[in-house]
């Protein structure tokens, strides 16, 4: 039996989504109005004006070029080498029992905590921005790509062999596919954890980016700006995801080919 959930509707895929979008924003300009504070709690349409006149003004170009080049580059590393380290030792059972422990710990040490350290070691600007969201999306993606690699149903590798595949040809063509689904899920994490560990970075200490935007604005007690330059973070993590899943549901189509 087929396992699948049955198909969602085109309309609720656009309509529910929307609904709860509404739902935050009505919830959000009530509060607004029972608080009646603009610099504690600015509106909707007040977030919205601040976010076009800072758009309009040319200074949003240069913010939302460096927070996007630290995030997209520190995934594209993070997440890179750690797949590769994870196919790896995913099939050297000698690394396996020997870094995977060590893995388990190294992440479950706050990167938050160590981002002051990277920034003495990389320096203010993008390589210690690179560095931070390398190290925080490294980890989850290495633990997954193992945990997917071990996945791989043992009748499929026995297969492999007698069809005379070496050990490498079954990790690649066998084992690898059937850990998309553990990549793919890491990846979407990373996704938005990529952007949360860049504005980490930028809050620290950086010369551009939404993070020093948005130390800025608290620095000046500006709510407006501070939550347009959240709400513009949001919406590039939530693309970014929506993008990862959009392809992942196409790599691992025998499984998501009704959704």
């Amino acid at each position: 039996m087929d396992d699948v959930t049955s198909p969602v509707p085109r309309w609720m895929q656009v309509v529910l989504p929307a609904a709860g979008v509404g739902l935050i924003l009505a919830v959000w300009q009530a509060l607004a109005a029972l608080v009646n504070t603009p610099g504690l709690l600015p509106s909707p349409m007040q977030t919205l004006l601040t976010l076009a006149t800072w758009a309009t003004s040319g200074g949003f170009g240069p913010h939302l070029t460096a927070t996007m080049a630290g995030a997209l580059g520190g995934l594209a590393i993070g997440a890179g080498l750690g797949l590769i380290a994870g196919v790896i030792v995913g099939e050297v059972r000698v690394l396996d029992r020997i870094l995977y422990p060590v893995a388990l710990a190294l992440q479950a040490m706050p990167v938050v905590a160590i981002a002051p350290l990277v920034i003495v070691w990389f320096g203010i600007g993008i390589p210690s921005k690179l560095a931070l969201v390398a190290i925080g999306t490294f980890f989850v993606m290495f633990l997954n790509t193992v945990a997917g690699m071990h996945a791989t149903p043992t009748e499929l590798s026995d297969m492999g062999r007698a069809f005379g595949g070496s050990r490498w040809q079954i990790a690649l063509r066998i084992k690898l596919p059937n850990a998309w689904d553990y990549i793919f899920g890491a990846l979407e994490v990373c996704a938005a954890l990529s952007f949360i560990l860049c504005v980490v970075g930028e809050f620290l200490a950086a010369k551009a980016g939404l993070g020093y935007y948005l130390r800025a604005a608290s620095n000046n007690i500006d709510a407006a700006a501070m939550f347009a330059s959240l709400i513009v973070l949001s919406l590039l993590a939530t693309t970014l995801a929506l993008a990862v899943r959009a392809a992942h549901h196409r790599t691992v189509f025998w499984k998501y080919r009704r959704h």
